[in-house]
């Protein structure tokens, strides 16, 4: 199972670096056009996102991702040489050809993270070959998609995650996709669902959330569905290095700031020991 939802609290730094970088290169990509980002409303076609030239600058940003020293707070863990890989799934959804994402729900029989959502994908073995093969074997074992269905565009650059796994994010395109066609290993997956593009993209959809360390990070929220964590931040990464500059909307262009933590107010003495240590106070 994938292990995003077991990295959402303890990256924070991570992403805020992340996002000072995404912002960066919109900024400069935005520049070197002076076309007018389109209102999300307007229709995003295949040939748009899917074509070779697409495919050729969205795997040249997933994989020239900056590396980012360790937080000094974090001390390595055991689990930092794991490795584990997710799918981020471009479907064709069936009958009208709309662009959508493959999500995943956690299922309730799990001991950590129930319910919460991921991509698919989880931890690579010794039998796998690559992190591509990893991604496809684990997508087949959680929601039956078989990997002869996914036209696979490569492999992302390799996120180092303190104090759980590093994760490599495989892109892919499934043609003619209906959710109808996958079946779900109930032990592992709660759900699976897909969410357009265009949905993504609005304004009322994209929100941030603070960590308890202080970071933000992004939030996606499509009718009833929560996409947060390092699976929030990898929707944000992918429609950044996917959309060309004259069709991401300004809601996605926005920089998450960084926020301190709220400290709280040192607590007062109780009356009791307030009593006990003032003289004045004795019976």
């Amino acid at each position: 199972m994938s292990l995003i939802a077991q990295a959402s609290r303890t990256v924070p730094q991570l992403l805020l670096h992340l996002n000072r970088h995404l912002v960066t290169s919109c900024s400069s990509a935005a520049s070197a056009t002076s076309s007018k980002p389109p209102d999300v409303d307007q229709s995003i076609t295949a040939d748009q996102l899917l074509g070779p030239e697409s495919q050729r600058r969205c795997m040249e940003k997933m994989r020239s991702l900056p590396a980012f020293p360790r937080p000094k707070a974090l001390t390595p863990s055991r689990r930092e040489k794991q490795t584990s890989a997710v799918l981020i799934a471009l479907c064709q959804e069936r009958g009208t050809n709309e662009i959508s994402l493959l999500y995943t729900r956690r299922s309730r029989h799990l001991r950590s993270h129930s319910f919460q959502i991921s991509f698919p994908g989880g931890r690579r073995d010794d039998h796998d070959s690559s992190y591509v093969d990893c991604a496809l074997r684990e997508t087949e074992e959680e929601i039956g998609l078989p990997r002869h269905r996914i036209q696979v565009w490569g492999e992302a650059k390799q996120l180092q995650l303190p104090r759980t796994s590093s994760i490599v994010p495989v892109v892919g395109v499934v043609p003619d996709f209906s959710l109808s066609e996958l079946r779900l290993n109930w032990e592992e997956v709660e759900e699976a669902f897909s969410v357009p593009l265009t949905s993504l993209m609005l304004p009322k959809a994209t929100r941030h959330t603070q960590f308890r360390s202080g970071y933000s990070g992004p939030v996606f929220v499509v009718d009833h569905y929560r996409i947060w964590g390092i699976t929030g931040y990898l929707t944000h990464l992918f429609l950044h290095c996917l959309l060309p500059p004259n069709l991401l909307p300004d809601c996605l262009k926005t920089n998450i700031k960084f926020i301190r933590p709220f400290k709280l107010p040192p607590k007062l003495p109780h009356h009791r020991e307030h009593s006990a240590g003032d003289p004045s106070m004795r019976t």
